[in-house]
């Protein structure tokens, strides 16, 4: 098999870490890099889902009322919309208000 090299670019913290990290289960830094890219290839892609940071759930898949509900109840804790909850002062109380209802 012929080889190729790889080179990436990390700032100088990412790769101490990446050294410390590799070398306390006994592998070099290459060796865990190599083992990365051997099970994304095998998989297809990475095996764990991957997450983007920013906040979108129009990609999730809910159904509208939920995705409005979760936008009124962010612009509410924002403080863009009156808050509309009921306030809670016994924890009691509002447990029984729940378990006495009837579906």
């Amino acid at each position: 098999m012929s080889t190729i090299q790889f080179g990436i670019r990390l700032d100088k913290k990412e790769k101490q870490e990446l050294d410390d990290n590799a070398k306390q289960i006994g592998l070099t830094a290459a060796t865990a890099v190599k083992m990365l890219i051997s099970q994304f290839n095998h998989d297809k892609g990475f095996s764990y889902p991957v997450n983007r940071k920013e906040d979108n759930i129009s990609d999730t898949n809910l159904p509208s009322e939920v995705e409005k509900a979760i936008v009124i109840a962010k612009a509410e804790e924002l403080g863009l919309i009156k808050d509309s909850s009921i306030k809670v002062d016994n924890l009691d109380d509002w447990k029984k208000r729940w378990t006495e209802i009837k579906i």
